[in-house]
């Protein structure tokens, strides 16, 4: 059973899924997580039994080559949510949609063996589920993300994504949207286009660019090492993204992930494709990509005030991807 709460103090929403505390782990706990070879995966071909009937498939002549369905440990049901009475707080029924993508049959294929044609079809995939799980009437705001590695958060080694469809609008996007609008309204522009433009101008914090997108380690970086892939022309939404510059993505994804590999062996790290809402003003927002590499955890100080501290500047971090380039 789901149920959102409200943080009345910081404005932050909170998912209570009590179900995902019986999610399977396949990671052996230790000082060095190792994956747990006795476990049997559920994501392998021939163990489709053990998740959901799948609601799409991509298929080739060799069995299905990305697969879709229901989370089975949903943080978020239409089916399995709950409501509180409790007029003091606010709170919010936790009805919404939680898809597992499973990008490859193969147990073992890390991300970054995959081939930018493998990326491309992916890419189709997460947009028609965007596009499906958008449309619901009980969701507000669609996130796409990837967990890579038990230190960003997987709980099972076979590579997979995540989509989740929330029926409210979270502090993080609501403050950036807020920001996008205010500086619309005072310039008459898109202030990731312009960011975009003083990053290109300025080099320092400049990964890479290709024809169509940037990459680049933003300025107030949270984590160390963060990346930024931001698409050159303004579109508010992975949907609309031309195929050339889904061709264009998918090799610079990979080349972009190579380098994140470069950091350290078996680098654990998250993916966070940044979408739209339902309630942005049409054309108001610049999609992107987060890339981000986990290195060291929230301390006290962060848990306290929301305040990150980060060893490595931008300036570094761009600097060292500058020097791995593939």
């Amino acid at each position: 059973m789901s149920q959102i709460r409200k943080d009345m103090f910081s404005g932050e929403w909170v998912i209570f899924a009590s179900n995902r505390k019986d999610k399977p782990y396949n990671y052996k706990r230790g000082a060095k997580m190792e994956e747990n070879n006795k476990s049997v995966c559920p994501f392998c071909p021939e163990n489709e039994s053990m998740t959901p009937p799948a609601v799409f498939e991509l298929k080739n002549e060799g069995g299905w080559e990305i697969r879709v369905f229901d989370n089975l440990y949903p943080a978020l049901s239409l089916n399995s949510f709950e409501r509180d009475f409790d007029t003091f707080y606010e709170s919010h029924d936790g009805c919404g949609i939680h898809e597992v993508v499973v990008d490859t049959p193969e147990h073992t294929m890390d991300i970054t063996d995959e081939t930018d044609k493998h990326f491309l079809r992916l890419f189709g995939v997460l947009i028609e589920r965007l596009e499906k799980i958008r449309n619901n009437e009980k969701v507000e705001y669609v996130q796409i993300f990837k967990n890579n590695g038990p230190y960003a958060g997987a709980s099972i080694s076979h590579s997979h994504w995540q989509i989740m469809g929330v029926p409210i609008l979270t502090s993080e996007q609501k403050a950036a949207f807020e920001v996008f609008e205010e500086y619309k309204k005072s310039k008459n522009r898109c202030i990731m286009c312009d960011m975009v433009e003083h990053e290109k101008a300025s080099q320092t914090r400049l990964i890479d660019e290709n024809e169509h997108f940037v990459s680049l380690a933003p300025y107030a970086s949270r984590q160390s090492f963060e990346m930024w892939i931001v698409p050159k022309r303004h579109i508010s939404t992975m949907s609309q993204l031309e195929e050339k510059e889904l061709k264009s993505l998918s090799v610079f994804l990979k080349d972009m992930l190579l380098r994140i590999n470069a950091i350290r062996e078996g680098i654990s790290f998250n993916i966070c494709i940044q979408e739209e809402a339902k309630s942005t003003p049409e054309g108001l927002f610049h999609w992107y990509i987060r890339l981000l590499p986990r290195i060291g955890s929230w301390a006290g100080f962060e848990y306290a005030t929301r305040c990150f501290i980060n060893p490595v500047l931008p300036e570094t971090a761009a600097k060292f991807y500058r020097e791995n380039r593939h």
